[in-house]
């Protein structure tokens, strides 16, 4: 069994997903065979994803993350089946498809995920509610031992940030800057009030040098970059996300920033920092951004704390000139992007 599909499974406490085991075709292994360092006993919201023999690109813990373990054990299966994973006396199939017999090696990764913002240091009082924003990241990968696709191929990192009202863009900053200066001149100037004042945001997206995605609930989101919407079931996400924004962006424009929308405010400063880049491959001139209002599983109860989730991917099945401007997480209902034994 091959697959480009990633399983995702979601829990709101750590504790439970490290007291618990995973199943691999009848081999049951308790997830106390593995480190959790200390969130066998603190609790965090918990992403799990299980990937069996993946192909394409393999996305890996987010940009930043800190690296609590990694551990390979070699499996030999001898009766086809499934992947479960088990926690609160309940089950989910984290596997498309069985199993076959024969000899695996079964990589796990674990790692805590915290905003980009955070990672430079935050204030005195920000830290004792910095944990709400931590993310426990537990990946499994399974393989044959024959195979050293799963060991070569370059990992992608999603981008876990936080933003505020004014969301975040994407955009070559050199190319953009360059154009604003045509039309509004040289010197510091707020492009926010300016959006908002003149047409330049239009003639932005016209001339496919700007993705803008403002008017977001202020909140963590994780960025996935995809190389087509094929890989759309690599990310944790819905089949029907909730926001969904087409914009014309020319596909000179490989490698763009992913920058907060706060920095639209003191323009041009962004353009001395260092901002992640994003990957939009492709020869099409549009781009598909989708917001995945997803949660954290509470075991008995359903959804708990929003996870929520970007993916961003060139398209040409869609019309360009639908940017997202206002994606408020309150007004939409939050979907586990798994399913769960009470149907939730």
């Amino acid at each position: 069994m091959k697959s480009s599909k990633v399983c995702y499974v979601t829990v709101n406490d750590s504790r439970l997903l490290a007291s618990g085991a995973i199943n691999i075709a009848g081999l049951n292994i308790p997830m106390s065979s593995f480190n959790f360092a200390e969130f066998k006993s603190l609790q965090r919201k918990t992403l799990v994803s299980c990937s069996v023999m993946e192909e394409g690109p393999l996305y890996g813990s987010a940009i930043g993350s800190r690296k609590i373990s990694e551990q390979e054990m070699r499996l030999n299966i001898s009766e086809a089946g499934p992947v479960e994973i088990e926690f609160a006396k309940e089950k989910f199939l984290v596997s498309a498809g069985d199993l076959s017999c024969g000899t695996y090696l079964l990589s796990v990764e674990v790692y805590l995920e915290v905003p980009l913002k955070a990672q430079g240091g935050v204030p005195e009082h920000i830290k004792p509610i910095l944990h709400y924003s931590e993310v426990l990241r537990v990946i499994f990968r399974i393989g044959r031992t024959d195979n050293t696709v799963m060991q070569r191929a370059a990992k992608r990192h999603p981008i876990y940030e936080t933003y505020g009202e004014l969301g975040f863009f994407i955009a070559d900053l050199k190319r953009m800057n360059e154009y604003v200066v045509s039309r509004l001149g040289e010197g510091n100037i707020n492009l926010k009030d300016a959006f908002c004042e003149t047409e330049i945001a239009n003639e932005l997206f016209d001339r496919g040098l700007l993705i803008l995605v403002w008017g977001v609930t202020p909140w963590t989101y994780c960025f996935y970059d995809l190389d087509s919407s094929g890989y759309i079931m690599k990310a944790p996400s819905l089949s029907r996300p909730q926001f969904t924004g087409v914009y014309k962006f020319i596909s000179e424009i490989e490698n763009p920033s992913l920058v907060p929308g706060d920095f639209l405010e003191t323009w041009p400063d962004c353009l001395d920092l260092d901002f992640p880049r994003i990957s939009l491959p492709g020869n099409v001139d549009s781009v598909q951004v989708d917001i995945h209002a997803t949660g954290f599983y509470i075991p008995g109860v359903g959804i708990g704390p929003n996870l929520t989730v970007v993916t961003a991917y060139r398209n040409d099945d869609f019309v360009v000139g639908q940017p997202l401007l206002t994606a408020d997480l309150e007004s939409v209902e939050s979907k586990l992007c798994f399913r769960n034994p009470l149907g939730r």
